[in-house]
């Protein structure tokens, strides 16, 4: 039987996952032309070592193979960073609307008065369903939203109503 939490994913923002791909990418396309620079100022003569004999080629090939393989991911990374700045810009804005919505509409005695304990519910417990009110305000007033993404939001949600009261 799996674990209910193998389904539960943590949320990276699209602004840090553009920032991933772009670090990655020119990380991938420095090596990558570092490595065929090298090789090629090898085969020159510039550096003082040279490869030779018959596992000179299966060298070049296996790693000169391996560098181009770099410079393909640093490109593809490339373009997945520029897909993700550009859905940062449209989170950032739906990110802001939500928290202008909330700071307007949602307080902390609001979510206490939604939400309904038994006599004796430790503070833990009341954590958590304080947490779901929330996250069912912003989903009635913003529909259905990516569930990781509802979730940090609504931590930082809960974080700012709650420690002005």
């Amino acid at each position: 039987m799996p674990d209910r939490n193998d389904d539960v994913k943590v949320y990276q923002d699209k602004k840090a996952k553009a920032e991933d791909y772009k670090s990655s990418a020119y990380t991938l396309l420095i090596v990558g032309v570092l490595g065929i620079a090298a090789f090629i100022l090898m085969e020159a003569g510039l550096f003082p070592f040279r490869l030779a004999g018959s596992g000179k080629y299966i060298t070049y090939g296996v790693m000169g193979t391996m560098f181009v393989v770099f410079i393909v991911m640093g490109i593809l990374s490339l373009k997945s960073a520029k897909k993700y700045t550009q859905e940062a810009v449209v989170e950032e804005d739906l990110t802001g609307k939500i928290k202008a919505w909330a700071k307007e509409h949602i307080t902390a005695e609001a979510v206490k008065e939604r939400v309904w304990f038994e006599e004796g519910t430790p503070d833990e417990m009341k954590y958590f369903q304080y947490f779901e009110g929330i996250k069912a305000a912003v989903t009635q007033e913003f529909g259905s939203l990516n569930a990781s993404y509802l979730d940090a939001l609504c931590e930082e949600l809960y974080a700012e109503i709650f420690e002005e009261s």
